[in-house]
């Protein structure tokens, strides 16, 4: 039954992948992240390596590219062109060199490589053929073995010569790409002519290639890095002299590269490279590593597609696949029932991602979620893991489970009540027992928070251990912790609860906005909080407003305000709040005298976006102080969009609505 199962995911994974293969290679139109692929890629790979019995000569793991478009003449390679392995991990790349040091050791050789690390440039390889000197073919990869002739296409472009300094016949390698700023450029004309836009630099690069007419190609600014030679050159013995051999010879090669003595260095170029990559003119997703020293490529060969000697190293994907296997519901601080997805475990953005968030029942319907289901997962806020596509095809009808959401609370076993959350939100499963502990345990996790009361140590699970054993109940009970109810627990010392106590009295002395976000009132977040701080001044008034005082405050709705008066008239949280203010003092709120309303940012509404070279919130609080205001989504009454490098969706927004785009040094100016 087992095998059963696994044949027929197999067969499936294979059926998807040969869509996409088509719809990416041969029409040029991706209806997946490339992460995603990869992932299902890697997902068939691992069940067809551990189950040999279903192996298929044809199956995508064998194939190297697509096959060519028809409006191309078609050209075979004079040499193969291979691709290289992916890996994710420094684990995976340990690996990778200890099986290539057991094969050379094999044939009696030392082992001591050193390895020139390249960036993994998102583009379009293409091959070109020079004899006597001169160029005389240019083609695409293909399918490794044959291309597409796009000579005419290629001599466009001005980083590649058409004569070399040198008489001889080769093959050169390398990547084509165009420049982040070009493609902007492009969509603003496609957006003009009411034309689609393309959604990133590597599409554009292929569909410039694809186009017949060589002067289209001509306005698009294509580059082009070399990086690899075939030919007698293989006597220059090293990856590093090629490389130095293309730049005397007219090529550009990228700079960035560098050559490592071992694997922790190559992991420190890696990470530093992870933290650089949105700053380069080119899309980048990884970085190639090959073995430095020719004489190891001849010793180690090939697998079925790929060289031993060399392995392409990931970026953290930021978009991946992987298998919803159960759905659990968690009670949050407002007693809001939300279905978690518990993930097959993958790595996303670096680190081992297993639940995920599936909102409520509206989006379990939108999506048509069930258990069982193949999912591409990406980040939302750069922070939390995001399901937001189901791949329907790949469905075992004979395993796949519906979700059903519960009638009573998880927690307390309380009947559950639907309640409509504002018109986009729709309804939402409520446990409404005041006395759930689950809600208890998510306010105070709330309470403790960064952008609350900030309170160093108390992390969400010691939170839970703390409330298990009695030593906490409600937010005054934090303040009233010594040193000698924790350091004789297990797992703490004197020292580590010492850092916990410090940290609790620091947090004695907060700032009104810090308190009222820290309440944990429904519907009052971070920026609402704020609102309310500027508006009243103190905690004193603040608790006393009445509706038609909350509601002159500018945004606040209905819901907002009632969420205000509902809170403070609850006796078991007036009894809360006085116990927790007995240890508090509130810094009210007070003009920040060191800074003016700035003409030009006063009553301003701004939305930021994009990857900047100073964290978001140093953005949010300067534009606060000097009089504007700050908004998530981009609309009519948007006044700037700040840009960074890879704004996506909300740049697109701005430029249809004719919103004024800044970049930092334009921000500055401003200020």
């Amino acid at each position: 039954m087992i095998k059963i199962k696994i044949k027929n995911r197999i067969e499936a994974l294979r059926k998807e992948l040969e869509f996409h293969r088509i719809a990416y290679h041969v029409n040029d139109s991706p209806t997946i992240s490339d992460e995603a692929y990869d992932a299902l890629m890697s997902e068939l790979f691992v069940l067809e390596t551990e189950n040999q019995e279903f192996d298929d000569a044809n199956s995508p793991t064998k194939r190297i590219g697509g096959t060519t478009l028809k409006h191309f003449v078609k050209v075979s390679h004079q040499f193969k062109q291979w691709s290289f392995d992916n890996i994710f991990t420094y684990e995976e790349l340990e690996s990778w060199d200890e099986r290539n040091e057991k094969i050379v050791k094999k044939e009696n050789e030392e082992y001591k490589p050193s390895y020139m690390c390249e960036l993994k440039i998102d583009g379009l390889k293409v091959i070109l053929t020079y004899e006597s000197g001169e160029l005389t073919k240019a083609a695409t990869r293909g399918d490794g073995e044959t291309g597409e002739d796009i000579t005419e296409n290629i001599k466009t472009i001005k980083t590649i010569p058409l004569k070399l300094n040198t008489s001889i016949n080769i093959t050169v390698i390398g990547e084509c790409w165009l420049k982040k700023n070009d493609l902007d450029k492009i969509n603003q004309e496609q957006i003009k002519n009411d034309l689609p836009t393309y959604a990133n630099t590597r599409n554009l690069a292929a569909g410039t290639l694809r186009q017949l007419d060589p002067k289209i190609v001509a306005k698009r600014n294509l580059q082009f890095f070399a990086y690899d030679t075939e030919s007698e050159l293989g006597t220059l013995g090293q990856q590093d002299k090629e490389l130095l051999f293309l730049e005397n010879n007219g090529f550009l090669v990228n700079k960035e590269r560098r050559l490592c003595n071992s694997l922790k260095e190559v992991q420190d170029y890696y990470e530093s490279q992870i933290k650089q990559k949105n700053n380069h003119t080119y899309g980048v997703d990884g970085m190639v590593i090959k073995i430095n020293e020719n004489k190891y490529w001849e010793i180690l060969g090939f697998t079925a597609k790929s060289p031993r000697a060399g392995i392409a190293y990931k970026f953290p994907a930021e978009i991946t696949a992987t298998i919803i296997e159960d759905v659990k519901f968690q009670v949050g601080r407002t007693g809001v029932i939300t279905p978690v997805a518990i993930l097959k475990p993958v790595l996303l953005a670096g680190s081992t991602v297993s639940r995920a968030t599936l909102h409520n029942e509206d989006e379990i319907d939108r999506l048509g979620i069930m258990i069982g289901d193949t999912v591409s997962l990406r980040k939302a806020g750069d922070v939390i893991p995001e399901i937001f596509d189901v791949f329907l095809n790949l469905r075992d009808k004979n395993n796949s489970k519906k979700i059903i959401f519960p009638q009573f609370c998880p927690v307390c076993n309380s009947k559950l009540q639907k309640k409509m959350v504002g018109k986009e939100s729709g309804a939402k499963l409520y446990c409404v027992n005041e006395n759930c502990d689950a809600k208890h345990l998510e306010n105070l996790v709330h309470f403790v928070s960064k952008k609350a009361m900030n309170i160093d140590g108390l992390g969400e699970k010691i939170i839970y251990e703390f409330f298990e054993l009695g030593l906490i109940s409600d937010y005054s009970s934090i303040y009233r912790l010594k040193i000698e109810d924790i350091e004789n627990l297990f797992g703490f010392g004197r020292k580590s609860a010492l850092n916990i106590i410090e940290s609790i009295n620091r947090s004695r002395k907060i700032h009104l906005k810090n308190l009222i976000y820290a309440l944990g009132i429904p519907n009052i977040g971070e920026v609402a909080a704020k609102e309310l701080a500027k508006a009243f001044k103190s905690f004193e008034s603040f608790k006393n407003a009445t509706l038609e005082q909350i509601l002159q405050i500018e945004n606040f709705g209905p819901a907002s305000a009632e969420s205000i008066i509902e809170y403070f008239k609850n006796p078991k949280n007036q009894k809360s709040i006085n116990l927790l203010l007995s240890e508090l003092t509130i810094q009210d709120q007070e003009e920040d005298k060191t800074f003016k309303n700035n003409i030009n940012i006063a009553n301003k509404t701004f939305v930021i976006t994009g990857s900047l070279s100073k964290p978001r919130d140093y953005y949010k609080d300067l534009i606060e102080k000097l009089g504007g205001k700050i908004s998530s989504s981009v609309s009519s009454k948007t006044s700037y969009l700040l840009a960074g490098e890879d704004a996506g969706s909300k740049l697109n927004s701005a430029k249809k609505l004719n919103i004024k785009i800044i970049d930092e040094a334009e921000f500055e100016k401003l200020i």
